[in-house]
């Protein structure tokens, strides 16, 4: 069996993973708050690959050529701001999260601040859950022209009734957090409240994936991709020629 074929497989296996990725972040240019991801590949250190001595009696090396995919990394960098005009929207500067009640994963948190109003009146992240306010518990309006300050609290547009204030949230490290859909993150530690975020109304936050960028990482793992599968058939081809030589002798 040639090397190459496991060297070629794997990097066609990899090279699917990172068109899947890619293809998100394309889909989700347009999603307010959509943090980027980018997969970072390895080779695979294994004993399939390469044999050595543990106790070093045998100076083998440590050749591996097989690529995988080693894991998905989040870019959290901020986006910039888009003016929508919309008073339930709102974007974040400085580092933050919206904290958001779902049904089903308990709370989850984002930075898309596409906010509206459920038939409870209930201020909610469409398709989400509802958005929480510093108490704890989810913000409930009575009318959808409200004003809303830098700190998150948020009031009718004349200033006279309070409707709690957003909760903000920022976390120590960012690994405690895993994407479970667009823009939106589970957390395996607690928040912290965040320190340095502003809230501002009538905006929202831009995807921080580039269009361009993503088109031009995908030309470049498709043509890997081919060049992986034409290689692979090359290869296909010289194992018939030794099996019809091997056959005919």
């Amino acid at each position: 069996m040639f090397q190459g074929y496991y060297d070629l497989a794997s990097n066609m296996i990899t090279q699917n993973r990172n068109m899947n990725v890619i293809s998100n972040n394309m889909a989700n240019v347009s999603t307010p708050g959509y943090k980027a991801d980018k997969l970072i590949e390895s080779t695979f250190r294994d004993e399939m690959i390469y044999r050595y001595d543990q106790q070093g009696k045998t100076a083998v090396g440590t050749v591996s050529r097989m690529n995988i995919a080693a894991e998905r990394v989040t870019n959290y960098a901020e986006g910039g701001l888009r003016e929508t005009g919309g008073a339930l929207d709102v974007g974040l500067t400085g580092n933050g999260f919206f904290a958001i009640q779902t049904n089903n994963n308990g709370v989850v948190y984002t930075r898309n601040g596409s906010f509206n109003l459920d038939d409870e009146r209930y201020l909610v992240l469409p398709g989400v859950g509802r958005v929480l306010g510093e108490d704890g518990g989810p913000i409930q309006l009575t009318t959808d022209k409200v004003g809303i300050d830098k700190q998150g609290n948020i009031t009718t547009e004349d200033g006279y009734q309070s409707f709690g204030r957003l909760r903000v949230v920022d976390f120590e490290n960012y690994d405690q957090l895993t994407k479970i859909t667009s823009g939106v993150f589970e957390a395996a530690g607690q928040p912290q409240a965040a320190e340095n975020a502003k809230v501002n109304q009538r905006y929202t936050e831009y995807s921080n994936a580039s269009m361009a960028e993503e088109m031009t990482r995908m030309m470049s793992g498709q043509r890997v991709l081919q060049g992986s599968a034409q290689i692979l058939k090359m290869y296909d081809q010289l194992i018939g020629k030794i099996a019809g030589l091997a056959s005919a002798t």
